[in-house]
């Protein structure tokens, strides 16, 4: 037994007036309630118990716009990560931290990747060493300013240093 070609046309008519009716229902109601939640969400009030995530670097100290990244170089668990605290709170935008190619400086060394030696003497001072990087502007478009290589003379950065 054959459906007739009448038949199924109208079924298939029927089905899509019911979809478009189904479509209309849900956009109505999306549009219709949308500006009540609106309005809830707006005047709900943000918790005053939330804490501060920022770190006490961030909140303390203006940048200084000297972006720098730290690799450890000496092979110590944690020194890259107690410097890099220690840069935020003096200013600094440290963008990584990570391991050297090798663990085997045996000085702490500043490489300055843009021909402004102001901002090595900025890092040195802070470092409390002396102002001798090695100008490595290879790549102009380099993303920081700054690379510290942490030697195994680590002991002597002020975040080290009983000072």
């Amino acid at each position: 037994m054959a459906i007739d070609a009448k038949l199924l046309n109208r079924i298939l008519n029927v089905l899509i007036i019911l979809i478009l009716v189904l479509v209309g229902f849900f956009a109505y109601s999306a549009l219709v309630d949308r500006p009540a939640r609106l309005r809830e969400f707006a005047q709900s009030e943000i918790s005053r118990d939330v804490p501060d995530m920022r770190t006490a670097a961030q909140s303390e100290k203006e940048s200084l716009h000297i972006v720098v990244r730290i690799l450890n170089g000496c092979g110590v668990s944690g020194v890259a990560y107690k410097l890099r605290e220690y840069l935020l709170t003096q200013g600094f935008d440290v963008v990584e931290t990570t391991n050297a190619e090798h663990f085997n400086y045996d000085k702490t060394i500043i490489y300055l990747h843009r021909n402004d030696f102001q901002v090595a003497k900025q890092v040195s001072d802070k470092l409390r060493m002396p102002n001798n990087p090695f100008l490595d502007n290879r790549t102009p478009d380099y993303p920081c300013d700054v690379t510290i290589v942490i030697g195994k003379d680590y002991q002597t950065l002020p975040p080290f240093s009983n000072e």
